[in-house]
């Protein structure tokens, strides 16, 4: 006696969906993320509307979670290149893997966000200045940092 199975298949969603709301969350455009990956852009349009990734974009400076995703994203990029280029060190992966952890605390609010958000911010800022040499891609983490905190302390003075 043969049991019928269905074998589990794995789309496109399901491998890129979250990579590709990440990366638009970090101000990736669609077409850059089609790029990235093997998905249409259709179907990159109807994930942002039926994930809502433009109103979570707006979040990001004001929502520790999104700003995480967003992060999440960027750092899932900048290590995919690392990779690819075999110039990844092990003290270099290890310190990746603390600033996910971090990150992902950031997500959960599981702790002091004021706290979290500094000490994530401060880890992700020295690991951006020792790998990202383009000037205008490095201003542009920095002023969404920025106003990440502005948005934070006027949350904390509206306390």
């Amino acid at each position: 006696m043969t049991a019928n199975r269905k074998k589990t298949r794995t789309g496109k969603r399901d491998l890129y969906l979250e990579e590709a709301q990440s990366l638009y969350l970090a101000g990736k455009s669609l077409e850059e993320i089609q790029g990235l990956f093997p998905v249409a852009l259709s179907t990159l349009q109807g994930w942002r509307r039926e994930g809502r990734w433009d109103e979570k974009r707006l979040q990001v400076l004001v929502s520790p979670r999104w700003l995480g995703e967003a992060l999440k994203g960027l750092l899932r990029e900048k290590t995919g290149r690392l990779l690819i280029q075999g110039e990844l060190k092990p003290q270099e992966l290890d310190e990746l893997t603390k600033i996910l952890t971090l990150i992902d605390r950031l997500c959960s609010q599981g702790w002091d966000l004021k706290g979290a958000s500094l000490e994530v911010m401060d880890r992700f800022s020295e690991f951006l200045r020792g790998w990202v040499t383009d000037s205008e891609e490095l201003k542009i983490f920095t002023a969404r940092i920025q106003e990440f905190f502005r948005n934070l302390e006027n949350d904390e003075l509206g306390k």
